[in-house]
């Protein structure tokens, strides 16, 4: 009777385990990526809607009414006045939140009256997935949280 000694086996299972340690996590980060990129078409979108210069409650309130029509799979998204803006600074900023059911939690703010993007993590998976994607020098404080500006 021909087979596969023990040796064999653990050395197949030992590469199968390495492989799949190195496979995961690219995986996690490809998932996540096109996760981004979603959120950051429907920004590019919102860009073109208003500005939070000018915004009228009644203009957040359609963008708002257009973030909930919004296809998002994975993130809602909602128009905010960011309290503790200096003097001439606009306050509304949109905010999109990845939904309960993910591992990783975070939410993805605008600044500078819609032109950058910063990510804000609320748990440990999220402050990994927040620093993967974040420009070089780019972790900034937003009120009393953490965030880092991404690309």
């Amino acid at each position: 009777m021909k087979g596969y000694t023990l040796l064999e086996l653990l050395v197949v299972v030992l590469i199968i385990g390495v492989l799949t340690a190195i496979a995961v996590p690219q995986y996690f980060n490809a998932v996540e990526n096109a996760r981004m990129v979603e959120l950051k078409v429907v920004w590019g979108s919102q860009r073109h809607w208003a500005t939070g210069k000018n915004l009228t409650e009644q203009q957040q309130a359609d963008i708002n009414a257009r973030l909930r029509k919004h296809p998002l799979h994975h993130f809602t998204g909602e128009v905010i006045c960011r309290t503790g803006a200096p003097e001439g600074v606009p306050c509304f900023e949109v905010v999109f939140t990845r939904k309960a059911n993910a591992a990783a939690q975070y939410q993805i703010t605008t600044l500078d009256n819609f032109k950058k993007l910063a990510c804000v993590p609320t748990n440990v998976l999220g402050t990994q997935v927040c620093k993967s994607r974040s420009i070089p020098d780019g972790e900034i404080t937003i009120g009393e949280q953490k965030a880092y500006l991404i690309h």
